[in-house]
């Protein structure tokens, strides 16, 4: 099926946009929203909510976790997700608990709720080789382990702190081979249209549920076959869908400004392809080598990301830099939205809607 670029790039932002809801819908449209945490301004998992959830305030997923139907898990990445997806991911196939993580869990069941530091004075405070070589908290490493095999939670967080206790894993009757599709599924609904090699490439780590990387793409064709997931052909580009992608209608006439995990601009080489420029996360990147900025967020101008900007506190004010990469959109439209998006950025940081400076 034969698509123009104007018309894909409109699909995919619709497709991820939708109307402000509560922040459990948000995450229930999103299929799962991915976390970082670096704040600069804020967190990226506060930024992404902060175009989708209506007043939105950074640092409010914090503040209602424990009352939302939602898991923080691995999907493509570690961040949220609604229960439904806990479901899916868990049970693992997993090793037999060593000495110290039944030690751990044992005393999590006596204790409740509890974070790393709160364990290492019921378990004490040796240390361990990590994974990379290094020397990290036992407690920290068991937990963190015991999560990830979904025995279990994260309670709730206090200044981004993950409190944990034991959880339930799920049964489950439905076939490895099924729920990876549910995986792929997921996946999909989140990241929005992409190529089969960015989706499976995703996923892989899925691998306990399909060993094969044959077999892995072999049940991607069974949902293309079944009519649950699409194709479109984008010049030579093949990008896969979901069927039950639902299309908002939201005004595309504003600026926004996205983080850089946000659904619509994950898919490095999508974003490419469709807005014919790199965008680069440079937080990692030495500073004399960044082009863009430590934590430049790509702006979206209509349906074309036009550039990015750069967003810092300092003594109370919020000081907005963009970056473009071509001429900035000339006429007072533009100048208007952009500097009611830095405003709108001020607000969602708790700050006065009068501490704020852009230079555009």
């Amino acid at each position: 099926m034969g698509k123009s670029l104007e018309q894909f790039r409109k699909r995919v932002i619709r497709s991820s946009l939708f109307p402000a809801a509560d922040i459990g819908s948000a995450i229930e449209r999103l299929g799962f929203l991915q976390a970082d945490p670096i704040r600069c301004p804020a967190r990226a998992q506060d930024l992404i909510l902060r175009q989708r959830v209506r007043h939105y305030k950074a640092g409010d997923l914090e503040r209602h976790y424990a009352d939302l139907e939602i898991e923080e898990c691995f999907l493509f990445a570690y961040g949220f997700a609604p229960k439904g997806i806990w479901n899916v991911i868990y049970p693992k196939s997993h090793a037999a608990l060593s000495a110290s993580e039944k030690k751990v869990l044992h005393t999590m069941k006596q204790s409740g709720p509890v974070d790393s530091r709160g364990l290492e004075k019921q378990t004490g405070r040796k240390r361990v080789t990590n994974y990379w070589g290094g020397s990290s908290r036992q407690a920290k490493m068991c937990l963190e382990s015991l999560h990830d095999s979904g025995l279990v939670r994260v309670a709730h967080r206090e200044k981004g702190i993950r409190f944990y206790e034991t959880a339930e894993t799920p049964r489950s009757d439905t076939s490895e081979e099924d729920r990876f599709k549910e995986v792929l599924l997921v996946a999909l609904r989140s990241i929005g249209p992409t190529t089969q090699k960015f989706l499976l490439s995703e996923i892989a780590h899925f691998r306990y549920l399909v060993d094969d990387a044959k077999d892995r793409r072999a049940k991607l064709q069974e949902l293309i076959d079944a009519g649950k997931i699409r194709a479109d052909s984008i010049g030579s580009v093949e990008y896969l869908s979901a069927c039950d992608l639902t299309l908002s209608r939201t005004p595309l006439d504003r600026v926004r400004i996205l983080a850089p995990f946000d659904p619509i601009v994950r898919d490095r080489a999508r974003f490419e392809h469709l807005w014919g420029w790199e965008y680069r996360f440079e937080a990692y990147v030495p500073s004399q080598k960044r082009k863009l900025g430590y934590y430049a967020m790509p702006v979206l101008w209509r349906d074309d990301i036009i550039g990015w900007a750069n967003a810092n506190i300092s003594q109370g004010k919020l000081f907005v830099e963009f970056g473009y990469t071509d001429q900035r959109p000339s006429g007072p439209i533009f100048k208007e939205a952009a500097e009611h998006e830095a405003a709108a950025m001020a607000k969602f940081l708790g700050l006065d809607g009068s501490a704020v400076r852009t230079k555009l």
